[in-house]
Formats: structure tokens, C-alpha cells, sequence
């Protein structure tokens, strides 16, 4: 055990000093702070795009400002839910009904929000289309306009057009350089729907408020389940924590494999190609060597999630007067044992068999672009549970499911995914048996081929004639 210990420190201690690793970590909340927040960065910092309109008595262009002065209206309402329900409010109809009023008085959504909700940043973007008048009347004559090559003065300065609507009887036509972009002539659409529809009312003789008055006599629905922890039965956040919480220890089995355990597969390669192993092998034993790399790596896994961890711990901390009531049940819910056991459990085989995969192909190789070559049929295994982590909430109890999660490379995925859905306990424990046995071959296969790379030096060479061997006796 002791030198099982040493070998474990260190190639932890080789890891956690470097500096790459800690970098990791500091670039990691950088990076997923950008990727959630570039995209809605780029889309507000998109200049003001002109269109106009020809052909048209003014109603097409009315409809398409109410258009945009509804979806402004929509994104600020759902603001205010969100954060009416977040913050505990007992009724955010109160602050929709807040929310209108000052509408009424003419404060613009981002000004009511911020009357509503102190402090809280601009969320709903800005008019990005804004109309102007038509330098010319027929569409040749708008042509320079709209491939750039003359300007039209408007609130944000000169610019092209972006685009024109040309209105004539019965139709309407759409003209703009760019190709892609369907945001206006999709607000262009729905305008025409709206005039169709209030056309269809006034002939039929019903007043066009008649909609608006049906979804305001809808009745209230309610989501309940028998199993809901609420003595009403009404589900609540702390219902929902668990699926969640099964999909982020997915997502971080699969970071950890396609990161960290990697680290498996380089510092392996380096070690062979420098003839570290045969000084190594002078004083532990393979087997001592194999596990001890597997647990120094694993305590590198930990050591990275007690730090993500306790940054989300800092956070909570911090941010304590402002987080919504429900959030101690969801934790409640995050450290059930019927959750974490079976989970914690699929965590580390997975771990085991990945890790050991890994190790033995680092043994095999001796530089990075050998080890590619083999990782190949990994790497694309490893892109089926990234795709059906999303669409097993919607499909927990597809049959499709249930039988790839007998597939021992996807199991530690699945069994982990499965978990809330309250599966039978003898086809849980069968699945975990199962992976565990799996595993435990797995590791077995790979200290074979560790031994052969590690000590006997095997490499590709002897692979690619191995299984050049196989098929001769086939085709024999």
C-alpha cells in the first residue's frame, strides 16, 4: 500500500503543480461565462438595421411597429415572471399587472423592468430594425440603397437599407442583400397574419379583442404528481432537482474523460518514450504502477470538483438574500441516497474503465499523433451519450434507452441518467453488477496490454500486425 501511495502522490502532485491545470480552472467560469453571454452580446451590439416600406396606405407599417413593440413586451414579461418566482413573490400576476401600468405611462420595457426589479441589468434588447423613409418610390431606383453603395439618413446616422417592403394589391414582397437573416421577414409575416386576421373578424362582425379575451378566460392548469414532495402535490423545483442533477453528473463524467483522464493518455506516452517505465518498474510493480497512476488521477478528478464545488458553495454564500426559497429542498433533493449512491457508484467504474483504456493505449504509443489514430473509435463512441443526454428527460422510459444502457461503454452515462426515473432496484442493481464486471475486464485487458507496451515495448507496429494476423486467418 505504501508504494501504491507514492505512485498515487505522484502523479497527482505531477498534475496539480502544473501550471496548465490551474489555468484550467481559472479559464473554465471565463469561458462558460462567455458562452453563455456572447451570444445575446452579439446579437445587442448588432447595429440598428434600416428598412422601408413602398406601396403601402401606412397599416403594413403600423403592424410591423407592433410587431416589434410586442416582442420587446413578451421577452420584458417573461423577465418579470422569472424573476417574481425567483425572488418568492406569491403572486407575479401582481407585477404583471405592475409591469402594464407603466407601460401605460410610457416607460419602454427596460425602463419598467428597472422600476420593477432595481438593480437588475438591461435584459431586453434594443429596436435592432427601425423604418425610414424611402428615398425613392420604385424599386430600381432603391437598388444602391440596398447593396450599399448610397446611405439614407436616419436616428442612428447614414446607412444602407437593410431591407424593403414592397406592398402592392394582394401581396407583399421582401427585398434584401442578405439571404440569412429571416428575423424581419418573419416579423413581416406575422404582421400579415394579423391584418388577415383582424380582415376575417371586422367582415365576420367580431370584435378582434374576442382572442385575447378567450386566452384570458383560460382556465389555470396546475402540474401535480402523486410523488411531489409539496403536501399538495403540486410539483416544484425540488421534484425536478433530481433529473438535473443526474444530467450535470453526466455532462461531468463526459468533461472529465475527454479532460483529465486524458491526462492518462499523455503522461503515459511521455513516460514510454523517455524510458521512465523501466526506472519505475525497478521499485513498484506493475500492478502497483497501473493502479496507483488511475488513483492519482482520480484524486486530480476530485480535487477539480471540490474546487468547482466550493466556488459554487462561495457563490451560494454570496448570494444568499437573493436565491428563492425552494433552493434547501433542491439540495435536499441533490444529496439523496437513493440519487447519489447508485450515482457516485457509476461515477467511478466509469472512471476505472475509461481511465484503464486510456492507460493502455498510452502504453501502445509513442507520440501524440500514434495515440490519435487509436482514439478514434473512443472519441466516437464518446459522442453518443453526449447526444442522448439531452433527450433522455424528454424519453426516460424509451425501450431504445433501457437497452443501450446494457452497453458497457454507455452504461456510466445511462445508469446515471436512469436513476431519477426510479427504475426497478433489480434491473439497477443487474446494470451495476454488470458495468462493474465489465470494468473489471476492462482493467484486467489493459494491464495485459500496459505489460506488453510498458515492459516489452510493444507498440503500433505490433498492433497493426496483430490485427493484420486476424484477418489473414479469416480470409484463410
Amino acid at each position: 500500500m505504501g508504494k501504491l501511495f507514492l505512485i498515487a502522490r505522484r502523479e497527482y502532485l505531477a498534475y496539480i503543480t502544473a501550471w496548465g491545470f490551474w489555468f484550467g480552472i481559472l479559464i473554465t467560469p471565463l469561458a462558460l461565462f462567455l458562452g453563455l453571454s456572447l451570444p445575446s452580446l452579439i446579437e445587442n451590439t448588432q447595429p440598428v438595421r434600416y428598412y422601408a416600406v413602398i406601396g403601402d396606405d401606412g397599416r403594413f407599417s403600423q403592424e410591423l411597429d407592433r410587431q416589434f413593440t410586442d416582442r420587446a413586451d413578451r421577452a420584458a414579461m417573461g423577465i418579470v415572471e422569472q424573476q417574481a418566482r425567483f425572488l418568492g413573490a406569491s403572486d407575479p400576476e401582481e407585477q404583471l399587472d405592475q409591469y402594464e401600468a407603466l407601460r401605460e405611462q410610457g416607460r419602454t420595457p427596460n425602463q419598467a423592468l428597472s422600476d420593477l426589479f432595481p438593480g437588475l441589468p438591461s435584459l431586453v434588447s434594443d429596436r435592432d430594425f427601425v423604418e425610414v423613409v424611402a428615398p425613392a418610390n420604385d424599386l430600381e431606383s432603391l437598388f444602391p440603397y440596398l447593396t450599399g453603395q448610397r446611405t439614407v439618413p436616419g436616428p442612428s446616422g447614414n446607412r444602407s437599407l437593410f431591407a424593403v417592403f414592397v406592398v402592392s394589391d394582394g401581396e407583399v414582397a421582401y427585398w434584401s442583400e442578405d439571404v440569412v437573416n429571416d428575423s424581419l421577414s418573419g416579423t413581416g409575416k406575422r404582421a400579415l397574419e394579423r391584418m388577415a386576421r383582424t380582415d376575417v373578424f371586422t367582415a365576420a362582425g367580431v370584435d378582434e379583442n374576442i382572442l385575447q379575451q378567450a386566452r384570458a378566460s383560460v382556465w389555470p392548469m396546475s402540474i401535480r404528481s402523486p410523488t411531489a414532495l409539496n403536501q399538495d402535490n403540486e410539483v416544484s423545483a425540488a421534484d425536478k432537482a433530481p433529473f438535473f442533477i443526474s444530467v450535470g453528473f453526466s455532462f461531468l463524467l463526459w468533461m472529465l474523460i475527454f479532460s483529465v483522464v486524458n491526462y492518462l493518455l499523455t503522461g503515459t506516452i511521455e513516460e514510454r518514450s523517455n524510458k521512465i517505465f523501466d526506472t519505475l518498474l525497478t521499485s513498484v510493480s506493475l500492478p502497483q504502477l497501473l493502479s496507483g497512476k488511475l488513483i492519482g488521477v482520480l484524486m486530480l478528478s476530485l480535487t477539480l470538483i471540490s474546487i468547482w464545488a466550493g466556488s459554487a458553495g462561495v457563490m451560494a454564500l454570496a448570494m444568499r438574500d437573493s436565491l428563492p426559497p425552494e433552493l434547501a429542498s433542491v439540495l435536499n433533493e441533490a444529496i439523496n441516497p437513493r440519487l447519489v449512491i447508485p450515482t457516485v457508484i457509476s461515477f467511478i467504474l466509469g472512471y476505472l474503465m475509461f481511465g484503464s483504456i486510456f492507460l493502455a493505449l498510452g502504453s501502445l504509443c509513442d507520440t501524440i499523433q500514434e495515440a490519435q489514430s487509436l482514439m478514434a473509435p473512443i472519441i466516437i463512441i464518446m459522442i453518443i451519450p453526449f447526444v442522448i443526454i439531452p433527450v433522455s428527460l424528454a424519453n426516460p422510459d424509451s425501450i431504445v434507452l433501457s437497452i443501450l444502457s446494457w452497453v458497457p461503454v454507455l452504461s456510466p452515462f445511462l445508469i446515471i441518467l436512469r436513476v431519477p426515473n426510479d427504475p426497478p432496484l433489480w434491473e439497477l442493481v443487474l446494470l451495476i453488477v454488470w458495468m462493474g464486471v465489465f470494468t473489471a475486464l476492462i482493467i484486467w485487458a489493459a494491464s495485459r496490454v500496459y505489460r506488453a507496451g510498458a515492459v516489452h515495448g510493444a507498440g503500433m507496429n505490433e498492433v497493426r500486425a496483430w490485427f493484420g494476423g486476424l484477418f489473414k486467418r479469416k480470409a484463410a
